[in-house]
């Protein structure tokens, strides 16, 4: 589906004109973060005309009312609860028209020129269905990049932390100056081309979160759009702010696993569980004795559960 028909279909839809880039934030009580993601959209000096609808998954914390006060451009969209990610940015891509979609987290600082860069390869490149830049640690380290898609040595690698070892921010690359052509990369700041997502769908919302974007890149790969990195793009992405690193876990491995099941078939799903379900157990055995060390008893506690979280999900994912 060429470009242009999907401006028209968008303008039909809306009756609006149809700006370079509609920028979708989904929000959970993540408001210390949102201002300023906010304000660096605004004030960064984009050139690309844009919009910005936020998605709120039943923020307590003001997040609706520090909208209306300071940004009442923001179009917002009020969930009675948490959605999850990937259907709340769904209801962001459904409720906008521009060209593309940039899919981006409230817990990062962006600039102008980054955000522009991505608009113009687009724009220079009919075959690049998305394309994104580096993330950066809010000290400017490198965060990540791009990154292949999983295999089963990839997260055993990750899963004994081996990787990380050997190699800053495995299995993400990037931190170079080569633009590449690659599997996939974080949706904390991705630029999508709409005609490709009305081609290959939508984010699938049985993910929840995490998994999701590498689903829908994968997709894109499989449909015949590239995914390409710009090393010249970069934003500061804080990370993690929505919930701690032990639900964060469950919801990692939940993902990770959906992920083979839709698109890797049953033989590598079912060797991807018995090894996450080993890792969790000998992990639970290790903390087991450490729950005896007052020192280490609370955290021993959360590392329990977690891991008894995810041994369930290796035995009972549907």
């Amino acid at each position: 589906m060429s470009a242009t028909m999907t401006q028209a279909k968008v303008q039909e839809r809306s009756g609006e004109a149809v700006v370079d880039m509609s920028v979708v934030l989904v929000c959970w009580n993540n408001k210390a973060y949102l201002d300023p993601c906010l304000k660096s959209l605004y004030e960064g000096g984009l050139k690309c005309s844009f919009d910005v609808v936020v998605v709120d998954n039943g923020s307590t914390d003001g997040s609706q009312q520090m909208l209306a006060e300071k940004y009442p451009q923001v179009k917002l969209i009020q969930n009675a609860g948490n959605v999850g990610l990937g259907k709340a940015s769904n209801q962001g891509i459904e409720a906008t028209n521009g060209r593309y979609v940039l899919l981006l987290n409230n817990d990062t600082i962006v600039n102008g020129p980054a955000l522009d860069v991505l608009v113009e390869y687009l724009d220079a490149h009919p075959e690049a269905g998305a394309a994104a830049g580096k993330l950066l640690n809010p000290d400017g380290s490198f965060q990540s990049g791009y990154a292949p898609f999983s295999t089963l040595l990839e997260e055993f690698l990750i899963v004994t932390h081996i990787g990380e070892r050997l190699w800053t921010g495995y299995p993400s690359h990037g931190d170079s100056n080569e633009i590449k052509e690659t599997g996939w990369m974080s949706s904390a700041c991705l630029l999508v081309r709409r005609a490709a997502l009305e081609q290959v769908g939508l984010l699938d919302e049985s993910y929840f979160i995490y998994g999701d974007e590498a689903d829908l890149q994968y997709r894109l790969n499989k449909a015949g759009w590239k995914v390409v990195f710009l090393p010249n793009s970069a934003i500061i992405h804080f990370g993690g702010r929505s919930m701690d690193r032990w639900k964060r876990r469950k919801m990692v491995y939940r993902g990770k696993m959906m992920f083979y099941k839709k698109n890797y078939g049953f033989f590598k799903t079912l060797l991807l569980r018995a090894m996450f379900f080993v890792m969790s157990l000998l992990k639970l055995l290790v903390w087991c004795v450490l729950f005896f060390i007052p020192s280490r008893n609370d955290q021993a506690k959360k590392e329990l559960r977690s891991n008894l979280e995810v041994m369930g999900l290796c035995l009972n994912l549907k």
